[in-house]
C-alpha cells in the first residue's frame, strides 16, 4: 500500500508540474502583453503631450498676434485673418485654427481667442484600438487691453433683440466727442458712414469694415460682446416717473417697469368751468335801436355802455355792420350769444362770460380788458383780432382761427387757461393765423415770461398753414390729443403732458427754453422743421433738470425730411426705433449736450447726429493698445 501511495504521489507530482509549466507561460505571455501596452502607451503618450505642448505655443502665438491687429484696427475680420497667418507660418493649415473675440465673466476682459486643433497619428497604440489617430486641442487667449475705464454715457440703444442696436448707411454720421455710445445689440459702419465718440460699447459684434468708428483721445477704445454694454440710467429718475404716471392719467395706460404700474398719481387735465345765463332780453345794437339800447347810442355808429356796478346779463348781443360798441369798466358781463358784424367792440375791465360761441368774421378788432373770460368757444376768423386782457381763460369749447386772425391773450402770473372740448379738438389754427397765449401787438407774438399757474387743453392741438402759436410759461401744460404743429411755435417753459404724439409735418420752427416734453405718443418731425428746443438746467423752477422728450411708446421715432434740429438735453424713449434720414439733422443747443436712451438708433440717407462736447457729464476714459496672454 505504501508502494501504491508513493506511486500515486509520484503521479500527482508530475502532474502538478506539468501544469506549473502551463501557468508560468500563461502568465509569461499576459505579462509580455501589459508591458508591450506599457510601452505603446508611453509612446503614444510622448507624442501627444509633444503635440498639445506645440499646439499651445501657436495657440499663445497666435492669440497675442491676433489681439495686437484688433487693437490696430479694431477689426475682427483681421484680427481672424492675423492669427491664422501664424498658425500657418508654423506648419499646419488654416484650418486647424479657429479665432474668436470673447469676454471673460468671471473679469469682464475682453479677449482674442485661439483654439489649435491638430491630429497625431497612432503608432504601438494601433495594436490595441482599430482608431488610426486621435485629436489634441491647445487654447490661447490674448487681452485686447491691459487698462480700460468707462466713459460715461450719452447715447444708449438698449434692445439686445436685433444683431445691430446702431445703425449707419448712406454717408451718414454720428459724433459724440466727449462721451460714450452704448447698444446691448451691435454696432455697424459701412463704408462711407462714420462714428466718432470717446468709446463705444457693444453687446454684439462691431462691423466696422471702412474703419469709419473711431475713438478719442484713447484710439480704438472698443468693447465687442460686453455683457449689460446699455443700461437705462434714467428709469427709476423721480420726476421722469411722476410725469409719465400724468401720462399714463389721460391714456388710460399702464407701465409694467414699475411695481405699481405707474399710475399712482392725480390727473393733471384742469376741466374748463361752465356757466348758465337766464336772461331774455336781446341787445340789437344798429341804426334803428330798441328802447332798451338807444340810451346807450352816442353817435350814428357808435355806442358807449357805462359800468353799472352790477351783473349784467344779455341773452344775444349783436353789432350791426358798421358799428362800434364800447362797454366801459369795470364789467360784470354774462351773454348767451354774440353776432359781430360791426366794426368793433371794446370791453372794459372786469368779468367778461360768453355762454356760446365768441367770434366774428368782420369788422376789425375786439378788446376784452383784464379780468376773468370765459367763452363757450372762441372763433375768429377773416384777418380780424382778438385782444383779450390780463387774468384767467377758460373755454369750455373749441379755440379755432383761420385766414390770417390774431388772438392776443395776455396770460399773466398766476393765471389758469383752461380749454376743452372733451378730447377732440381744443385747438385748430389754420391760414397763417396766430395765436399768442403770451400777448403781443401788431402782428407779432410777444416772448412768455410771465408764470401762469397751470395751462390745460382737453383735446388735440394742431397748427397748418404757416400759422403761429405760442405757449405760455407754467409750471404744467396739459394737452389732452395730439400735439400737431404744422407751423411755427415757440413753448413757454415748463413741462409739456400730451396724451398723444408730438409731430410737425410740414416745416416752420420750433423754440423752447427750459421744457420737458412727456408723451403717450411718439415724436416725428419732417417737412424742413427747424427745432431749437433745451430742456432745463439744474436746479431750474421749471420742468425736469437735463430731460427733453420722454415718451414710453413702443411706435417708432422719426426725423426726416430736411429738418435741421438742436437740442440739449435727454431724448428718453426706451422702447422706440429712432430713425433719422432724408438729410435730416440732430446737434446739441449751443454749448450743452444731446443724449438720447432709445431702443436702438438708425442713421440713413445722408442723416447727422452731433451729441455735443457732453463736457458736464462726470467720468472719464482711458485705455492702452497693450496686450497680453490671459490664463
Amino acid at each position: 500500500m505504501v508502494r501504491g501511495w508513493i506511486r500515486s504521489m509520484a503521479f500527482h507530482a508530475r502532474r502538478m508540474i506539468r501544469d506549473a509549466r502551463g501557468g508560468v507561460a500563461l502568465i509569461g505571455a499576459l505579462s509580455l502583453t501589459t508591458l508591450v501596452g506599457m510601452g505603446a502607451f508611453a509612446v503614444e503618450a510622448t507624442r501627444g503631450y509633444a503635440a498639445d505642448a506645440t499646439n499651445q505655443r501657436i495657440a499663445d502665438s497666435a492669440a497675442l498676434a491676433g489681439a495686437l491687429a484688433y487693437n490696430v484696427n479694431n477689426n475682427a475680420s483681421e484680427m481672424t485673418a492675423t492669427a491664422k497667418a501664424v498658425v500657418v507660418a508654423q506648419g499646419l493649415p488654416a484650418s486647424a485654427a479657429t479665432v474668436a473675440l470673447v469676454t471673460d465673466s468671471a473679469t469682464a476682459k475682453q479677449l482674442v481667442r485661439v483654439t489649435v486643433t491638430t491630429s497625431v497619428p497612432l503608432a504601438l497604440g494601433r495594436v490595441f484600438t482599430a482608431a488610426l489617430a486621435y485629436d489634441v486641442t491647445a487654447v490661447g487667449s490674448a487681452t485686447t487691453t491691459t487698462t480700460t475705464t468707462t466713459a460715461p454715457p450719452c447715447i444708449a440703444a438698449l434692445s439686445s433683440t436685433p444683431s445691430y442696436g446702431i445703425t449707419m448707411s448712406g454717408g451718414t454720421s454720428l459724433s459724440a466727442p466727449g462721451c460714450a455710445i452704448d447698444t446691448n445689440a451691435g454696432i455697424t459702419v459701412p463704408w462711407g458712414t462714420y462714428i466718432t465718440a470717446k468709446q463705444a460699447n457693444a453687446g454684439k459684434s462691431v462691423d466696422n469694415p471702412g474703419k469709419g468708428l473711431t475713438t478719442s483721445p484713447t484710439a480704438n477704445n472698443i468693447a465687442q460682446n460686453k455683457a449689460n454694454a446699455a443700461s437705462d440710467w434714467m428709469k427709476d429718475n423721480t420726476a421722469l416717473k411722476t410725469a409719465l404716471c400724468q401720462v399714463n392719467k389721460l391714456t388710460g395706460g399702464t407701465d409694467a417697469d414699475y411695481a405699481d404700474y405707474n399710475t399712482a398719481c392725480l390727473t393733471p387735465l384742469v376741466t374748463p368751468t361752465s356757466y348758465t345765463n337766464t336772461s331774455t332780453e336781446d341787445w340789437n345794437l344798429n341804426y334803428s335801436p330798441a328802447p332798451n339800447v338807444a340810451g346807450f347810442r352816442t353817435g350814428n355808429s357808435t355806442y358807449v355802455i357805462p359800468s353799472s356796478g352790477t351783473l349784467r346779463q344779455i341773452r344775444t348781443l349783436t353789432l350791426a355792420g358798421g358799428i362800434t360798441a364800447a362797454f366801459q369798466g369795470p364789467v360784470d358781463l354774462r351773454i348767451n350769444a354774440v353776432d359781430m358784424s360791426g366794426n368793433g367792440l371794446t370791453i372794459g375791465d372786469g368779468d367778461v362770460i360768453v355762454i356760446s360761441t365768441f367770434g366774428f368774421n368782420s369788422g376789425n378788432t375786439i378788446t376784452i380788458g383784464n379780468g376773468n373770460h370765459s367763452f363757450g368757444s372762441l372763433a375768429v376768423t377773416g384777418g380780424r383780432t382778438l385782444n383779450i386782457g390780463t387774468g384767467n381763460l377758460n373755454v369750455t369749447g373749441a379755440i379755432t382761427m383761420d385766414g390770417g386772425s390774431y388772438i392776443y391773450a395776455n396770460v399773466s402770473v398766476g393765471n389758469t387757461v383752461a380749454i376743452g372740448n372733451n378730447g377732440t379738438n381744443a385747438i385748430s389754427i389754420g391760414g397763417g393765423s396766430k395765436l399768442c397765449f403770451a400777448g403781443g401787438s401788431g402782428g407779432n407774438c410777444s416772448a412768455p415770461s410771465a408764470a401762469a399757474g397751470t395751462f390745460s387743453a382737453n383735446g388735440q392741438v394742431s397748427t397748418s398753414g404757416g400759422s403761429t402759436i405760442v405757449f405760455p410759461k407754467a409750471t404744467t401744460h396739459v394737452i389732452n390729443g395730439d400735439l400737431s404743429l404744422n407751423g411755427s411755435s415757440t413753448f413757454g417753459s415748463g413741462t409739456y403732458v400730451i396724451k398723444g404724439g408730438f409731430t410737425n409735418n410740414t416745416g416752420g420752427t420750433m423754440a423752447g427754453t427750459d421744457v420737458t416734453f412727456a408723451l403717450g405718443g411718439t415724436f416725428t418731425l419732417s417737412g424742413g422743421t427747424s427745432l431749437d428746443l433745451s430742456a432745463p438746467g439744474a436746479g431750474a423752477s421749471y420742468g425736469i433738470p437735463g430731460l427733453l422728450i420722454a415718451t414710453k411708446t413702443s411706435a417708432a421715432t422719426l426725423i426726416g425730411g430736411g429738418s435741421g434740429n438742436k437740442y440739449a438735453g435727454l431724448l428718453y424713449a426706451p422702447r422706440s426705433d429712432l430713425t433719422l434720414k432724408g438729410g435730416a439733422s440732430m446737434s446739441a443747443y449751443g454749448s450743452n449736450c444731446l443724449m438720447m436712451i432709445l431702443n436702438t438708433l438708425s442713421l440713413l440717407e445722408g442723416g447727422a447726429a452731433s451729441t455735443g462736447t457732453c463736457s458736464g457729464l462726470s467720468g472719464s476714459s482711458s485705455s492702452t493698445a497693450n496686450v497680453a496672454l490671459f490664463k
